[in-house]
């Protein structure tokens, strides 16, 4: 923020100047002050407001914020509004192709993370079919699926959460897919010398996990927090519950994205970056601070929506 002297007639008025540099250019905002020079502490506080007017402005609702700052948002909400115009501006055929490549892709991604055994093309041919799928393609058309089910404008509670768990594990009977888990589960990552290691933090035991999604549902319901800080406490939240016997990280990065889709933003495919992801998510989890995977899915947002702005100039 810069503070802004303007003379007109002799006579010094004093104005807020914001900037913020997206991609070859930059989008400024001002405020009028007044022609009386601000303290410190006032240019503070007008600074404080300015931005949240233009948040409300941007957002056309009133948001809060915990774990990123105002600056972070309005940069958030610019790049928004940047790829939709951009996209809106593509011809249908264009729009069409985005929207299947990136589908595709967020739809790989989401699967190979996890090792599940699908390869790019049992991927496409699960997109173009509607019958006499092999198994790896029904593998990859039941998350096709549950990624079409977010685009739609479904509320979030237990039965959906239920239900798109179940469409993603269809194929995985033994998984249990659409119920909660019934016995306990640990988590691990990979330790430098290639062995996996158990995390500090143990996900609720079985009889807690009811009582804390309905705690989930309730917050998630009530929640004013920004799009990007909120679909990434979901995805924390939900991981640390992980109510599911398998596929939790799967259902937690498909609700990251009905959170931001359900707010205008592009689908966003944080697990592409494996190694970021996991290690962003395992310090989150064994530090309870959920601040660490909100700066590196804004830095994946960021990243990814400079690369399709990019590509379409």
């Amino acid at each position: 923020m810069t503070l802004v002297i303007k003379k007109i007639k002799g006579k010094k008025y004093y104005y807020s100047f914001l900037s913020y540099f997206l991609i070859n250019k930059s989008k400024s905002f001002s405020k009028y002050i007044g022609a009386k020079k601000p303290s410190e502490k006032e240019l503070a506080k007008i600074e404080n407001m300015f931005r949240i007017e233009i948040i409300e402005k941007l957002a056309t609702k009133i948001y809060t914020y915990e774990l990123t700052d105002t600056d972070d948002v309005i940069k958030a909400l610019l790049f928004r509004d940047l790829f939709n115009k951009k996209y809106e501006n593509l011809t249908e055929s264009k729009k069409r192709k985005y929207d299947i490549d990136n589908t595709i892709l967020f739809t790989l991604t989401t699967l190979t993370t996890e090792e599940v055994d699908v390869n790019l093309n049992d991927v496409k041919n699960a997109f173009e079919k509607n019958s006499h799928f092999t198994q790896k393609e029904q593998v990859s058309k039941n998350m096709l699926n549950a990624v079409e089910s977010i685009k739609e404008k479904h509320s979030l509670d237990k039965n959906y959460l239920f239900r798109l768990h179940k469409m993603t594990m269809a194929s995985f009977e033994t998984k249990t897919p659409g119920l909660l888990r019934n016995k306990q589960v640990y988590l691990h990552k990979i330790g430098e010398s290639g062995i996996s290691i158990e995390l500090s933090y143990r996900p609720p035991t079985p009889d807690r996990i009811e009582k804390l999604l309905d705690e989930f549902i309730e917050w998630y319901g009530n929640s004013k927090l920004n799009p990007i800080e909120k679909a990434t406490i979901s995805h924390y939240k939900l991981y640390r519950i992980h109510p599911f016997l398998d596929g939790n990280k799967r259902i937690c990065r498909l609700i990251f994205n009905k959170t931001l889709i359900d707010e205008g933003f592009p689908l966003l495919n944080v697990s592409i970056e494996k190694e970021e992801y996991f290690d962003a998510l395992i310090n989150s989890t064994e530090k309870d601070n959920a601040k660490v995977l909100v700066d590196f899915m804004l830095e994946q947002y960021y990243k990814q929506v400079k690369d399709f702005l990019k590509f379409y100039i």
